[in-house]
C-alpha cells in the first residue's frame, strides 16, 4: 500500500491543446537534455522505456507540469536556473507560478469503487484499432477499451513498483467523445470516457499513449451523479 508523492505546478500563462508538445520541448531545451527525466530519451536515438515521472499538461487552459516521486526532485533543476523564459511559437513566457498542488495519496486497490474522467485518452495500438473497428456492437467495443484501460493502469503500477494485492477492476460507464487526432504524424482515435475502478489513482495522472504530452489526463469525480 505505497504512498506516491505527486506535485503539479500550474503556470500563469495559457496555451492551446496543440501547444502542449511545444511547451514540453521548450522546457526540455531550457533545463538541458542531460536531465533525462524531462524527456525519457537516451542519446540521439535511444529511448528510456519507463513510465514518465514528468508530464506536461494543460490545466484549465494554463500550462502545467505534473511530477511523480523522483520527478519532483528533478523539477528543482528547472527552477534553480537563473533564466526561466521559454518560447512557444512566436510567444515568449516567463515560468511564473499560478498554483502548486502537492499530494501524497495511498495508491491501493480497495473494496469500493472510485469514479474518474479520462480525457484525450489514446488507447488503441494498430492491432487494437483493427479489433475495435471490427467489433460487433457497442458492448464489444467497450469491452476492448476496458481491457486496454486495465492494462494502462497495470503499466502505471509496474512503472512505480506498485504490486497490487487484489484483482484490479475497471468499468467504462460512458464514452463521452471519440475523435480523430494526429499523434507523431499518425492518425489515431482519442477518447473522453467516464470509468469506475477499485484502484485509487492520483488526480491528473496520465494513462495510455502520449501521457508526457498531455494525453490521457485523469480527473477524480467525487460522486456518480456528477458524471
Amino acid at each position: 500500500m505505497p504512498r506516491l508523492r505527486t506535485l503539479e505546478v500550474i503556470f500563469d500563462f495559457e496555451i492551446a491543446p496543440y501547444e502542449v508538445p511545444a511547451f514540453r520541448s521548450a522546457v526540455i531545451e531550457l533545463v538541458g537534455r542531460e536531465h533525462v527525466a524531462f524527456h525519457n530519451h537516451v542519446g540521439d536515438n535511444g529511448y528510456h522505456f519507463r513510465y514518465p515521472v514528468i508530464q506536461y499538461k494543460r490545466n484549465r487552459r494554463n500550462a502545467s507540469i505534473f511530477c511523480l516521486d523522483e520527478g519532483i526532485e528533478e523539477l528543482y533543476s528547472l527552477f534553480n536556473r537563473k533564466g526561466n523564459a521559454i518560447n512557444i511559437g512566436e510567444q515568449r513566457y516567463n515560468l511564473h507560478l499560478k498554483h502548486i498542488a502537492i499530494s501524497q495519496p495511498f495508491i491501493q486497490v480497495w473494496d469500493k469503487t472510485f469514479h474518474y474522467r479520462l480525457r484525450n485518452w489514446l488507447p488503441l495500438s494498430q492491432k487494437n484499432y483493427q479489433l475495435y473497428k471490427e467489433a460487433q456492437g457497442l458492448a464489444e467495443r467497450v469491452a476492448i477499451l476496458e481491457r486496454v484501460l486495465k492494462g494502462n493502469i497495470l503499466a502505471f503500477a509496474k512503472g512505480i513498483n506498485w504490486r497490487l494485492d487484489k484483482e484490479l477492476e475497471v468499468t467504462i460507464d460512458d464514452i463521452l467523445a471519440e475523435k480523430a487526432i494526429t499523434y507523431k504524424k499518425i492518425r489515431m482515435l482519442a477518447f473522453d470516457v467516464n470509468f469506475t475502478s477499485n484502484a485509487y489513482l492520483p488526480n491528473q495522472l496520465g494513462l495510455g499513449k502520449g501521457v508526457s504530452k498531455g494525453f490521457g489526463v485523469l480527473r477524480h469525480v467525487r460522486k456518480k451523479e456528477e458524471l
